[in-house]
């Protein structure tokens, strides 16, 4: 009987990292209480869904220019796909990505950190310049002419959004909040689960997450 308890939990984790809920209608999170990716089955999961992620695209940085995935290669990337009107996710998850680099020190330098906004229509170059570069300059910000664009870029990297209209007018972004890891070649590697807030206040779970993002990241640059 305790086999077949275990079993039903399992696979009710499971279903919850396949759907993968909308959090507070700003982005498609793993299910709360996941903050290692490689130590319970529903992480396991969630990063099953990415392992072809990846692969050619063409977008607009910062200054205009066109970025290409081959322009990218020869340094790992963590790509992280969000909106510069995003409340809490988006600037959480530059913060963390600034730490990180603050963290690897020298090291950094050997890093591409990207954040591909799903908000085209908002998000222009000249804008997206300045939110993310708030940030860490280092922080590498790509957008594109339409959602269009987006989306098919979205499609290769298995992270979903959606424009969801509000009540009082305008929009916001549903996305996905994971960052994903690539090596040097561009092949999917690992991915870091983005904390909510909830979870961030136990400071023994976000520890635990930090250590485990700076090792994952060491290693995805020493190759």
């Amino acid at each position: 009987m305790r086999i077949v308890r275990l079993v039903l939990w399992a696979l009710v984790i499971i279903v919850g990292a396949t759907t993968a809920g909308v959090w507070v209608g700003k982005t498609y999170l793993v299910p709360e209480g996941q903050p290692a990716a490689s130590n319970n089955i529903a992480a396991a999961f969630s990063r099953s869904r990415y392992e072809d992620a990846g692969g050619p695209f063409s977008l607009t940085d910062t200054s205009g220019n066109t970025v290409t995935a081959d322009d990218l290669r020869g340094k790992p990337v963590a790509f992280f796909f969000g909106f510069t009107h995003c409340p809490d996710v988006c600037p959480t998850a530059l913060l963390d990505a600034a730490t990180w680099l603050k963290e690897l020190g020298e090291d950094a330098e050997k890093l591409n950190i990207v954040f591909v906004s799903v908000d085209p229509e908002q998000d222009r170059p000249e804008n997206l310049g300045a939110y993310v570069k708030a940030f860490d300059q280092r922080i590498i910000g790509l957008t594109a002419d339409t959602p269009e664009e987006i989306r098919d870029v979205a499609e290769r990297y298995n992270v979903k959004f959606e424009k969801v209209p509000l009540q009082s007018g305008g929009y916001t972004m549903n996305h996905t909040s994971d960052t994903l890891l690539f090596d040097a070649d561009g092949k999917f590697v690992d991915y870091i689960p983005f904390l909510s807030p909830q979870m961030r206040q136990n400071t023994e779970v976000l520890e635990a997450q930090e250590a485990q993002t700076m090792q994952a990241l060491r290693s995805l640059i020493s190759g």
